[in-house]
């Protein structure tokens, strides 16, 4: 079982800020569905879509950085792409591993201000809807006007639900055509303080939930050797 006290963002296994807990609470254990993960990184450390793989789910992920080597070990069930995210063709892409619309779950964590919201509005042009969505604004170190409000209008205007109102990095969304609002209340937040609530804290504290049930398929022993060679 997950240790509460030794987590951090140096060893912390899947996404650092619990983005692959949201699809697990919202979804369960026993789904096995789709994602797209635009600027993954690491097939394992930080990563937003790695427990999901553990659990059946499948997949598309792109970065700009060069990890195939490391996609191929520990991901082989998705597709990993070193590209530009800006030069995929989604729909084409989304055709060729059979993902029909909607997709279960899409995480958008690009890393240079005005990426983001360009890059969701380029995925839209698809037509495929997604039943959840978690899109970095990083409001901490820019202008809100440059990503978090736009990024909050525009998701807004397509019918979206925002549940998790982070105010400083990242946002948590749901489509209300297919999630009730019970698979998402416990993560239901409206921080406006100067401090964001981190998510694994906010689920501890607010309400008592264990999430780290959901790292029980994850053999942490056969991870440490690369733990410590991954800084971020």
């Amino acid at each position: 079982m997950l240790d509460y006290e030794t987590l951090n963002y140096k060893n912390d296994i899947g996404a650092g800020g619990l983005q692959d807990i949201f699809a697990m609470i919202v979804f369960g254990k026993e789904h096995k569905g789709t994602f797209v993960d635009i600027g993954c990184r690491h097939p394992v450390l930080h990563s937003n879509s790695y427990l999901l793989e553990q659990y059946g789910w499948k997949g598309f992920a792109v970065d700009l950085e060069y990890y195939t080597p490391e996609w191929k070990q520990y991901r082989p069930n998705s597709v990993y792409k070193n590209i530009d995210a800006f030069m995929v063709n989604y729909e084409q892409q989304f055709k060729n591993l059979e993902m029909e619309s909607p997709i279960d779950f899409l995480s958008v964590d690009l890393e240079l201000p005005g990426e983001r919201l360009n890059i969701l509005k380029k995925v839209f042009e698809t037509g495929y809807e997604f039943k959840t969505i978690t899109i970095e604004h990083d409001a901490y170190c820019q202008p809100v006007e440059l990503e978090k409000i736009p990024q909050r209008e525009y998701l807004t205007e397509k019918g979206y639900t925002l549940v998790r109102k982070d105010e400083i990095i990242e946002d948590f969304w749901i489509n209300p055509k297919y999630i009730n609002e019970d698979q998402y209340q416990i993560l239901k937040s409206h921080n406006t303080g100067p401090e964001e609530i981190h998510p694994w804290i906010f689920l501890k504290n607010e309400h008592s939930y264990d999430w780290s049930h959901f790292y029980d398929k994850i053999d942490f022993d056969s991870i440490p050797e690369f733990i410590d060679s991954k800084p971020y």
